[in-house]
């Protein structure tokens, strides 16, 4: 599926926010020959994974972790229990699955946990440990099996996703592109790099570019319906305040996507556009829990998010919502997100935030895609209900922009003064009118 809006969406906040790209050559792309990736930029390879024994079912999923207690499934292949003699049982087994694992990737101040899941016959299993990983997978000898020892190893290197290939044939197993580093902070480059994975599960870097180089000077999420806004204990650090209140938003966010998903499901949207709002939900989990451990570090005492139960809305209600939400709010704090991952003074702050101001700019894209969809199916006169709520939410964040942090905040957290944020709210709007 191709993504017009997210494309736009990164074209309009890179010339907004101009930055600092290395000249020079990068990697040779013809060493890849294997795409694992969709439009979007979303890994999609568990097709392409061959166990050491075939599975019926395999799914890549997000375990829960500081926030609600729900498992998002990244990717799969097959159908679960397909092959069982008792269905009923096999069901009921991989419904009880354990959501432990301590495979994934680190990042910063917390650990992006990842689990496999599968069935073969009545068999029930998961995967949530290397020793298990190397029984599972054997020898490496497909392009779905080298992306998982990367994407589930300690490296600390992530798969290049664009619009070419990521992973190619090598003599001694396969070869990955993958990416290190956020361009933020005093060396902290962006690197492209050729990984070597060998059929015996070790690996290898082939070739390092340097395709960013860093910047050493380098209110984001959809809120639900019926949240409740909590009395908050003041922090001595402002900044540990500022994060907390972020935490909580994105901790909000999550349900808010699950909900739009069902309400996209109801309304008979189009499967990749619920696959993209649940995917969201899993961004914002580790969002709420990076943002929590910022709030922790400088004496902030992030909370839980209170819902009130909400019933499915109509769909001129959810476009209304999404014109605030998402077309509006979502993707200004999107580009603010960029910006601050450029431009605060905390090292810490500036990689996390680059890392969730790419999912954040993912997320604006669909709330564009879903604003599109949407008023193909409403009535005129719906349609310009909902113009109307997004010229008022406009008109609100525009006032709202005229509040100055506190410098403590500006300085380490990278929030833009007030005349830069007016500067980008109204640059951004040029480019999308």
């Amino acid at each position: 599926m191709r993504a017009p809006h997210l494309d736009r969406l990164r074209r309009i906040f890179s010339t907004l926010l101009a930055p600092i790209v290395a000249g020079g050559c990068g990697i040779d792309e013809d060493l890849f020959s294997f795409d694992i990736c969709d439009e979007d930029g979303t890994l999609h390879f568990v097709a392409d994974v061959e166990p050491s024994m075939s599975v019926d079912y395999l799914d890549l999923r997000s375990v829960p972790g500081d926030y609600g207690d729900m498992t998002t499934i990244l990717d799969a292949a097959g159908s679960p229990c397909t092959n069982a003699a008792d269905p009923t049982a096999c069901m009921e087994a991989f419904a009880a699955l354990p959501t432990i694992s301590e495979l994934g990737m680190a990042q910063w101040d917390y650990f992006d946990y990842r689990l496999l899941a599968y069935t073969r016959g009545d068999e029930v299993g998961s995967v949530g440990t290397h020793a298990e990983l190397d029984a599972f997978l054997g020898e490496i000898d497909a392009p779905g099996d080298a992306a998982l020892v990367v994407m589930l190893g300690d490296s600390g290197h992530r798969i290049h996703c664009h619009d070419g290939n990521e992973v190619g044939g090598h003599a001694e197993g396969f070869v990955v592109f993958t990416r290190t580093g956020s361009g933020c902070g005093e060396g902290d480059h962006v690197k492209h790099h050729v990984m070597l994975v060998r059929g015996d599960g070790s690996t290898e870097i082939l070739e390092s570019k340097i395709v960013e180089r860093a910047d050493p000077n380098c209110a984001i999420g959809r809120l639900p319906p019926g949240l409740c806004r909590p009395r908050r204990a003041r922090a001595a650090d402002p900044v540990g305040d500022f994060f907390a209140e972020v935490a909580h938003l994105e901790a909000a966010a999550a349900p808010a996507f699950g909900h739009l998903a069902r309400e996209l499901a109801l309304h008979g949207a189009p499967t990749p556009m619920i696959q993209a709002a649940l995917r969201a939900r899993g961004d914002e989990l580790r969002h709420a829990r990076v943002t929590a451990a910022l709030a922790r570090r400088h004496g902030g005492r992030p909370q839980r998010p209170r819902l009130q139960p909400t019933p499915p809305r109509p769909l001129v209600e959810v476009a209304s919502d999404n014109a605030i939400e998402g077309c509006v709010r979502e993707t200004y704090g999107a580009l603010v997100a960029h910006h601050q991952a450029r431009r605060a003074g905390d090292p810490v702050i500036r990689r996390a935030l680059a890392r969730i101001a790419d999912d954040e700019t993912r997320h604006a894209a669909l709330s564009w895609s879903l604003a599109a969809w949407a008023d193909a199916r409403l009535r005129p006169s719906e349609r310009r209900a909902v113009a109307k709520r997004r010229r008022a939410a406009l008109e609100r964040l525009e006032v709202e922009l005229t509040r100055r942090e506190h410098p403590r905040v500006e300085a380490l957290a990278g929030m833009p003064r007030p005349d830069e944020a007016r500067a980008l709210f109204r640059g951004l709007q040029r480019a999308l009118a």
